[in-house]
């Protein structure tokens, strides 16, 4: 019995970690899974893995850990700063996210209308850069090189 009532106080506190931050601003499951974790071996908790990924599940059920939903914001936050597809899909690879919803994410929001945005808007930041220069730029934002040709040939 005392080990049962341990698991409960392990998850209550857990729990009311989870939803004190969640409660700030949003988290990726991953980044949400080390806070956890962190969290309890600060609390000297034995073996949470189990307990953390219950409440991770219970909380993505009820709505409160939506991974498709951030990494959708997170794709149109990073189109806008000027970044291209390519460098998006290896941020969000970075922050746990798997294939398929990377892929989603980005079939989902990445037209070539707002790619296109993205670079007009990238390039005005460099009205002085030579061509040559501001390509290479483009393609270490991550921006495929048809579409780069296609914007710069009407010099933007």
């Amino acid at each position: 019995m005392p080990e049962s009532n341990q698991k409960s106080n392990q998850r209550s506190s857990l729990v009311k970690y989870a939803s004190r931050i969640l409660s700030s601003r949003p988290y990726f499951r991953f980044k949400l899974r080390d806070k956890l974790f962190l969290r309890a071996q600060r609390l000297a908790f034995e073996n949470p893995d189990d307990v953390i990924d219950s409440i991770l599940d219970d909380l993505a059920k009820s709505g409160y850990l939506d991974d498709q939903y951030l990494a959708e914001a997170y794709v149109r936050r990073q189109l806008s700063k000027g970044y291209g597809p390519k460098i998006i899909a290896l941020k969000l690879k970075f922050l746990g996210l798997d294939r398929e919803t990377i892929s989603r994410c980005l079939e989902s929001e990445v037209t070539e209308e707002s790619e296109i945005s993205s670079i007009k808007k990238y390039c005005q930041k460099y009205p002085r850069l030579d061509q040559r220069k501001l390509i290479s730029k483009l393609y270490f934002r991550g921006y495929s090189g048809q579409l780069i040709k296609k914007v710069l040939q009407y010099n933007y």
